[in-house]
């Protein structure tokens, strides 16, 4: 019971290690973060047998996740690039409209 208490101590603490560095990416980020659950995960379900095949899974998950949230946060930024473009647009157009002057006899 304790081994397992200690496996899952040490899996929490590489898990959000990656989620705090800076100088790595997105993608080795989520590989990092989920290698160490499957690892933990491969450990506790396959009695300690399936620890790697567990980690490489989970690597693997964890990479496709973070790149498809990276690509999602990518088209968004677009989207929203493209909509202030829109509106400053159609603002500038209004500033340059010609006002009738009213002549009144």
């Amino acid at each position: 019971m304790k081994s397992i208490l200690a496996i899952g101590a040490v899996a929490l603490a590489l898990a959000a290690a990656p989620l705090t560095a800076e100088a790595i990416g997105k993608n080795e980020k989520g590989c990092l973060a989920g290698g160490a659950i499957g690892g933990v995960g491969g450990a506790v379900l396959g009695s300690g047998d399936h620890a790697l095949l567990g980690a490489v899974a989970g690597c693997a998950v964890g990479a496709v996740v973070a790149d498809e949230r990276k690509h999602k946060e990518t088209r968004a930024e677009a989207r929203d690039r493209e909509s202030r473009e829109r509106r400053e647009a159609r603002d500038s157009r209004r500033d340059d409209r010609k006002v009738p002057q009213r002549v009144y006899p």
